[in-house]
């Protein structure tokens, strides 16, 4: 297909509709846009099944709404006014962008909690995501209610049942539920939380289901994981990137006078004042918690051995410990394991964040991915472009980054 051709089908979901799967044949690696992103977000889901093109609007309309794509979601719903449901909100991770957040690998527990004004929320839980709470309406996430101030509603509160109203038959829905989807929530006013490993979306019936499994129905084909815009590995790192990494409060910032006196290395005392360092780190069974705090990091002195800064100490499990410091005037990482010899372990401290926060951005994909997508590989290929000796086994440094990447690149989310 030429380009030009590509990005006339994609910009009007109108033409892309009414072409149908048999225009797209085989779709070069790129171009598009963000029809191209709303569509390849769509396939991803549907993964093969065949649905009719009104049901096929839901899902582009979807794709649309988690991609933030909201004026093509737009034009969606004015191409296709008979879709059978919309996404009124999403938190989910795109296929094809490896983002650290949400991550509900291992499963997710929502539940619909009510004040007793009638004020309600939506309360999601999850291993790698938390707690989280968030307006039924909007999808802004919201802090935590105050003890006793919202009570869990009974699944049975809501008159209508989820599975009747939205898919008619469990057995033989008339609308397409993706396997990987738990059991819809009600909310009300026929809307219905659902969740799966990659995210959580509120959505609602637009009109009357179709009397039987959707006539016409067609398989809509497949996209590679496609995803325009700069990856992460390309971009700054910032505090708003470590937050959502690591969680706001399990990052340390602390401005120039707060820093160790002895640390002289500039790009070091730069990152750590603006973006920060990890607190804590967690995968698999290693974990890394951080020397430093905010009262305390201005007193830290190189030690009197090797003359490298105390930075933080990696619980690799099993008896092992890794002792991480940094050098304080080339701003090297260094790691001294089980009391031995110090080994050089990354090539700089921004280096060492980078790979940590690479870790919790693949994490989601890794354990739960999209057809078609590579996320271990891409993972590796980054991790080498960041530092050739994290994927270096032959190295002490190497050996012991491999033991850290294998929680997602070799273990499940439950460790095995």
């Amino acid at each position: 297909m030429a380009p030009d051709d590509l990005e006339n089908l994609f910009a009007s979901p109108a033409t892309l509709l009414a072409a149908g799967p048999g225009a797209l044949g085989e779709l070069p690696a790129t171009g598009g846009g963000m029809g191209r992103e709303a569509f390849g977000q769509a396939v991803a889901v549907l993964d093969g099944a065949e649905v009719s093109r009104a049901e096929f609007a839901s899902w582009l309309y979807f794709g649309a709404r988690v991609l933030g794509h909201d004026a093509y979601a737009g034009l969606v719903a004015a191409a296709a006014p008979d879709m059978p449901w919309r996404t009124v909100w999403a938190w989910w991770r795109p296929v094809g962008a490896y983002r650290a957040q949400p991550n509900l690998s291992g499963g997710a527990h929502v539940e619909v909690h009510e004040a007793a004004d009638g004020r309600a929320l939506v309360k999601l839980e999850a291993m790698w995501a938390g707690e989280r709470w968030f307006d039924p309406a909007t999808g802004e996430q919201v802090p935590a209610p105050a003890e006793g101030e919202f009570t869990e509603r009974p699944y049975d509160a809501v008159a209508e049942a989820a599975e009747d109203v939205f898919f008619d038959d469990e057995e033989e829905p008339a609308l397409h539920w993706p396997e990987t989807w738990e059991e819809p929530v009600p909310l009300g006013g026929g809307r219905f939380a659902f969740a799966e490993e990659r995210g959580i979306a509120v959505v609602e019936r637009c009109g009357d289901l179709p009397a039987g499994p959707s006539a016409g129905a067609v398989g809509w084909g497949t996209d590679g994981p496609w995803f325009a815009g700069p990856a992460p590995a390309e971009t700054p790192l910032d505090a708003g990137r470590l937050a959502e990494a690591f969680g706001e409060d399990w990052v340390l910032r602390l401005a120039p006078e707060r820093q160790p006196a002895a640390l002289l290395h500039s790009p070091t005392r730069e990152l750590i004042a603006a973006a920060g360092l990890p607190r804590w780190w967690a995968a698999g069974v290693a974990t890394f918690s951080m020397a430093w705090t905010e009262e305390g990091a201005h007193r830290v002195e190189p030690d009197e051995q090797h003359g490298l800064l105390p930075l933080g100490t990696f619980d690799l499990g099993y008896a092992d410990t890794g002792l991480v410091s940094v050098h304080p005037e080339t701003g090297a990482v260094w790691m001294v394991r089980n009391g031995g010899e110090p080994f050089l372990f990354a090539r700089d401290v921004e280096t060492f964040v980078r790979l940590l926060e690479a870790v919790y951005r693949f994490m989601g994909a890794c354990w739960s991915p999209y057809p078609g997508e590579a996320a271990k590989r891409d993972f590796v290929r980054e991790a080498a472009a960041l530092d050739p000796l994290s994927v270096d086994p032959a190295t002490p440094g190497g050996d012991v980054w491999e033991h850290l990447f294998a929680a997602i690149v070799e273990l499940s989310v439950w460790g095995y």
